[in-house]
Parts: C-alpha cells; structure tokens; sequence
C-alpha cells in the first residue's frame, strides 16, 4: 500500500473517506492487473541477459541467487503475488509501473506518496550496493529489481492514468475475449505458436540484441520511450486481427530484446559502481521499500489511522 507514514488528512470525514478510496483504488486496480510479459516474456529476458553481465555483476548475482536463474529470478515478483504478507498485500503491488499522462514526462509528474516502478528502483539499487544490507533483503532487492527493470520496457507499464495500462480496454483477440494489457503482455507473442526455446533462437540469431550501453541503464530512458509507445497505441480496434498483429509484434520484439539489455545494463551499473548520473537524473527522494519480514511501524501507524477513519 503506501511506503511512508501519511498523516491523517485534514477536513471532513467523508472528504477524508473519498481521499483514501482514491489512493487505494488506484493501487489495486493496477495490482491486481499488471503482469508485463507474461512468465514466458520474463524469462525470456533472464535467460537472454545473461551473456552481456560483466564478471562482477555476475558473480555477485550468483553470490546471491546460488542456483536459480536470471530466468526464474526475473518472474518472482509475480509469483510473490498470492503470497499473504502484507508487503505483497499492500505495499509491492505500484512497483511493477509507472504512470505518465499524454503530453508529459516522468519528471514532470514525478512519483505518487505510495512509491512506483522508479523509486523502487532506486531503493533497490541503493539496498544492492550497501554492505551492511542483510542478505536476504538483497536476494529479495535483486530478484524484484530484475522484474521492474523488464515492466518498464513494456509500454502499458507505464501507464496513461486513464485505463490502467490497458487492462481497461476490452478487445477480442483469436476467439476470445480480452484486454490491451494482456495482449501486449503475452497474446502477441502467443499469436505465433513459438515455443519459449524457439523464441529464445529467434532472438539469438537475429539483430535485436545487442551490448548494452551506458543509456541503457537509466529508468528515465526506458519510461520516456515506453510512454511515446504507449500513445501510439491509441485508438484500439475492438478487435485485434492479423493486420494488427503484423503490425504491432516487431514492436513488442524489440521492447522485449531490450528488456534483454537493459536487464543486463542496469546490474551492471548496479554492481559495477558506475555513477548514478546515468541512472537516477532530477528524481524525487525514493519512498523505503519495506522488508516484508520485519516488522513496520509505519505500517502499524497506518493501520490503526485507517481504523479510527472507518469506525
């Protein structure tokens, strides 16, 4: 839910009542929605990362995954989902996007009291890079931090404020009905009928990978592309047919490769200490992303503030 204590708000109760709603309704009307990728599209971005680590970056991932993947490492975030602590209940869910209205840019708009897509980012790298960190938040740091870097590649993941990033736009797409979101999550790529192992080929003997580059490892990079993206997309056909997929899926190829390479470029940065100029440029102080298996009073304060206003 909300990442920093936010003291009662002034005037009414039932002005307060509308308020709160607002806030809570935005939050879980993405959570309970936004699935970048798909597991398949994740994975994919794991396993395809892998060659462009540095060999500090992948040492230390390796430090702290042991034996799991990049590939399963990248879909946890949305396997945590169902998980009943409330860190997943309440506070994870704004990570997985951002939002940015038509006309503007992320800095403009900056991030909302709850935390989204961007600050967690911060908060995880700066969690990757300090020593005194426990290894356990640096396992759970990593693992959430390879999921957000590949949502923000997906351009309804950075949302318009209007439609939550697609899914509230109903379309039919082969036979059934569907959503924008879903479609370009996985229904694109499902079109195809490739395999992941097949697509995993396709991408390795074509030209859409490539090393990654110091511009690769910032968010505001990713946000501002995904966002002009995401206004081309509009109007949607309510009915997504060949043409459409034609047209649409070497532009969901290509965000998933860089998915692929800015995976990469970001934990390179990351562990490679490079400067944070490339990464972080004109952002607001990042909200503290909690530790799901400490206790927070914060979240204690919250708790019982929102009790007294429902009384």
């Amino acid at each position: 839910m909300f990442t920093a204590f936010i003291p009662p708000l002034g005037g009414s109760a039932p002005g307060r009542f509308l308020v709160t709603l607002c806030l809570l309704g935005n939050t879980l009307a993405w959570s309970s929605g936004a699935r970048a990728w798909g597991a398949m599209g994740h994975e994919l971005a794991g396993t395809l990362a892998a060659p462009y680590l540095s060999a500090n970056a992948r040492a230390q991932i390796d430090a702290l995954l042991k034996d799991e993947t990049l590939a399963s490492a990248s879909t946890w975030a949305d396997r945590m989902r169902g998980d009943p602590d409330p860190f997943w209940q309440e506070e994870a869910g704004p990570y997985h996007y951002v939002t940015v209205p038509d006309g503007q840019s992320y800095t403009q708009v900056g991030a909302p009291p709850q935390g989204d897509g961007y600050t967690a980012l911060q908060q995880f790298r700066k969690d990757l890079r300090d020593p005194t960190t426990p290894t356990r938040r640096k396992r759970l740091a990593l693992r959430f931090a390879l999921h957000i870097v590949q949502d923000l590649q997906q351009p309804l993941h950075v949302g318009n404020g209007r439609d939550r990033g697609g899914n509230q736009i109903r379309v039919a797409i082969n036979g059934e009905t569907s959503n924008l979101h879903s479609v370009w999550d996985r229904q694109l790529f499902e079109s195809t009928g490739r395999s992941k192992e097949t697509w995993l080929d396709y991408f390795r003997r074509g030209d859409l990978l490539r090393e990654p580059n110091p511009a690769d490892s910032d968010p505001l990079l990713w946000i501002r592309e995904s966002a002009a993206l995401r206004e081309t997309l509009y109007p949607v056909p309510t009915a997504i047919d060949r043409a459409y997929i034609k047209q649409q899926l070497p532009r969901a190829e290509q965000r998933l490769a860089l998915s692929a390479v800015r995976t990469a470029a970001w934990l390179n940065a990351t562990f490679d200490g490079v400067s944070e100029a490339h990464g972080y440029r004109d952002a607001a102080p990042a909200p503290t992303v909690s530790d799901p298996e400490e206790a927070s009073e914060v979240k204690s304060a919250w708790r019982r503030w929102l009790e007294r206003l429902f009384r």
